[in-house]
C-alpha cells in the first residue's frame, strides 16, 4: 500500500477558466478581498471573483495602474479602494492579477496566487 499526502485543494476543474475562478475565489476568501481579477494587457477580464461590475472596472484599470506610479482617476465603484496589481508574464503575454480591499497579508497571498495562476495556465 502506498501512502499519498492528503489533497489540499477541495475544488478542481479540468476547464482552465473554471480552475482560474476557483483560484481567485480562494484568494478572495482567504484575503478578505472585495474583488480579484486576472486581466490581459488590454484590460479584459479573463477570470474574476467578486462583484462583476467591480471586477470589470478593476480589470480595465489594472494594466494602467501597474505601469504608473501616479494616481489615476478611478471609476466611482473603485474610488477610495485600496488597489493592488501584480504584473506577470506568460508566454510573452502580459497579465495582471488585481485586487481591491483585503487584509494585511494581501501581498503574500497575491504572490502565492500568481504562482497558482501560472501553474493553471501552464498545464496542457
Amino acid at each position: 500500500m502506498t501512502w499519498s499526502p492528503p489533497e489540499r485543494r477541495h475544488r478542481r476543474s479540468d476547464n482552465k477558466t473554471r480552475a482560474l475562478e476557483h483560484q481567485l475565489e480562494h484568494t478572495k476568501r482567504r484575503g478578505r478581498l472585495e474583488a480579484v481579477v486576472l486581466a490581459d494587457n488590454a484590460g479584459l477580464v479573463l477570470a474574476e471573483a467578486g462583484d462583476p461590475d467591480v471586477c470589470a472596472e478593476l480589470g480595465a484599470i489594472a494594466p494602467l495602474y501597474s505601469r504608473t506610479g501616479l494616481p489615476l482617476p478611478l471609476h466611482p465603484l473603485l474610488e477610495g479602494s485600496d488597489l493592488a496589481v501584480r504584473p506577470m508574464s506568460l508566454w510573452g503575454q502580459d497579465l495582471f492579477l488585481a485586487t481591491t480591499g483585503g487584509s494585511a497579508a494581501r501581498d503574500a497571498l497575491l504572490s502565492h496566487s500568481v504562482q497558482g495562476v501560472q501553474r493553471i495556465l501552464e498545464t496542457n
